[in-house]
């Protein structure tokens, strides 16, 4: 076999198992970084590709679903920043062009694909029209519009949803317990639950996890799915907290902060109001918070 032939079947078979390792080795002049930083960079994307079976070779009709949610993971769970993502995206392209560059791939699977927006000081939160019309297109998904309602109105971070059992919730008080504060839930709130506790048994008989997303990634994904739709920008459910804290004027116990530390509340509503009245832009400012979701 010719070494050529035998470097390009290597490359295809690395791409269609996400051996990573295998491919830097195989294309060291493509990468701007040196090839341990590419790893750490890319791990996540080609480990989750390994989970989930998704061949990067052959990618699925809804590859471009299933990568973003993909490259915005972080290592210790959470959201990873608009421009940690935009990294990941980049050095995949370069991977996949320098394929492309060989012959070994007619089309470019990145090709159409909708980036996170690079982030600025300036860069503003949704707008609240937009949150409402990706409101409306959600309506439909039962359990992502409910997740969205309660994020919308208490704030509430992913970790807190997906931990969220029907037992918590005081059928008699519409209250609902979490880690630091007992919430009572909005009329809106209420109502956007009550088809998922129907599904559950009803109020005498719901038990076990109110939204039955195995892991962050698959609201995510359900997120992203529901932005493209309604044609908003894909907003994650960190920054759509940073918006509820931006436009509601909450209480310690409304948005799940303790009554003993309501000053984190009034800095995080600060921020929130404050950049967005700098910005002259009304309701579109952004929370400058490295804290996860």
């Amino acid at each position: 076999m010719h070494p050529d032939d035998e470097r390009a079947r290597k490359l295809v078979t690395a791409l269609s198992k996400a051996d990573l390792d295998t491919l830097i080795t195989l294309l060291p002049g493509i990468w701007p970084r040196p090839g341990n930083e590419v790893y750490s960079i890319l791990r996540l994307i080609f480990a989750q590709a390994q989970r989930d079976h998704v061949n990067l070779l052959h990618p699925p009709t809804d590859f471009h679903a299933w990568l973003l949610p993909a490259a915005a993971q972080n290592n210790r769970g959470g959201q990873a920043r608009s421009n940690t993502v935009r990294m990941r995206l980049a050095l995949l392209s370069k991977l996949y062009s320098a394929l492309q560059d060989e012959g070994l791939l007619l089309t470019h699977p990145l090709r159409g694909l909708m980036r996170p927006p690079n982030e600025r000081a300036d860069a503003p939160l949704l707008s609240r029209i937009d949150l409402e019309r990706l409101h409306l297109h959600a309506r439909l998904d039962h359990t992502l519009y409910g997740a969205l309602i309660l994020i919308d109105e208490h704030a509430y971070r992913v970790r807190d949803l997906l931990a969220l059992h029907w037992e918590d919730i005081d059928p008699d008080t519409g209250s609902a317990l979490r880690p630091h504060a007992l919430t009572r839930l909005s009329g809106a709130a209420l109502k956007a639950l009550r088809p998922l506790q129907s599904s559950a048994g009803g109020p005498l008989y719901a038990r076990g996890r109110v939204f039955p997303y195995r892991q962050e990634r698959d609201l995510r994904l359900a997120l992203f799915q529901t932005c493209k739709a309604a044609n908003v920008p894909y907003t994650p459910p960190g920054e759509l907290r940073r918006v509820s804290l931006r436009d509601h004027a909450h209480t310690p116990q409304s948005a799940g902060f303790s009554a003993q530390d309501a000053r984190r509340l009034a800095q995080a509503t600060a921020l929130a109001q404050g950049v967005a009245n700098a910005l002259g832009a009304g309701n579109s400012g952004t929370l400058p918070d490295n804290s996860s979701d």
